[in-house]
């Protein structure tokens, strides 16, 4: 474990890994577990208590897990209770409130922010200024673009939250608004701007406020060849465990 400086307030109950590195003016709190060669960068809080610590005085801060090969980059707040896996890289000023569980390989842009109790999946990419309600569920490998909110208040206000579903491999356009309890399918396109108000079958592109049915994303051609640009696996590897390799290729072997 490596300090930049002497700044840091590291929990005696803290789990530190080989190979650590903690910023200036960075606050590890206690039960906090951070795997190997992790980062985190300065003006941090991790496993920021809940809200009972400020009325509990028996309060236990519950654990919160950091997978190992993380970059939590200047200024993130991520509080207790949440489940991180390997190789998170975020950006700055991320929120990350309690309860939430985030696979390996993800990413989370600047600004952006989960409320809490989401699952999010592996090689998920969250982009800036996206905000994800509780109880949202995204799958694996799916992209959510800027200013794209996801939300849960079925009568606002009050207690029903229904959180929407991404399918995996499926593609939000920025600014785009997810309403609660919409189930967008696998291989999916939402347009930039659109309100999704219902469940969207996969291979399906919706466009507009409130989203329409286009026809089949299949059918989208590509700028460059033009043939078939989706699914986007079979044109887009950077950052993607088939990198290098031909998707289909790469699936198989997953199968086997």
């Amino acid at each position: 474990m490596k300090f930049n400086n002497s700044n840091v307030s590291l929990s005696p109950s803290a789990k530190i890994g080989k190979n650590v590195r903690i910023g200036d003016n960075t606050v590890i709190y206690d039960n906090v577990v951070i795997g190997d060669n992790t980062v985190i960068c300065n003006d941090c809080q991790i496993g920021e208590p809940t809200g009972a610590y400020y009325k509990d005085s028996d309060y236990v801060n519950p654990p919160t897990i950091i997978g190992a090969d993380c970059l939590i980059r200047s200024h993130s707040i991520i509080y207790a209770s949440n489940t991180i896996g390997d190789h998170l890289i975020t950006g700055h000023h991320i929120m990350v409130r309690t309860g939430n569980k985030i696979g390996h390989h993800s990413s989370i842009g600047n600004f952006t922010e989960l409320h809490g109790d989401a699952v999010i999946g592996n090689y998920v990419r969250l982009h800036s200024n996206v905000c994800i309600c509780e109880y949202a569920v995204v799958h694996d490998y799916a992209w959510i673009f800027p200013g794209t909110i996801l939300s849960n208040g079925v009568t606002p206000p009050g207690n029903l939250l229904l959180g929407p579903e991404v399918g995996p491999y499926t593609v939000i356009a920025v600014n785009a608004v997810l309403l609660p309890g919409v189930k967008i399918g696998a291989n999916c396109l939402v347009g930039a701007s659109s309100v999704v108000t219902k469940d969207v079958p996969e291979f399906t592109v919706v466009i507009g406020s409130p989203a329409k049915n286009m026809g089949d994303i299949r059918n989208i051609q590509s700028k460059e060849t033009g043939g078939a640009y989706y699914p986007w696996p079979n044109h887009f590897d950077r950052g993607m465990p088939w990198q290098g390799m031909d998707y289909n290729t790469w699936l198989s072997q997953q199968n086997q």
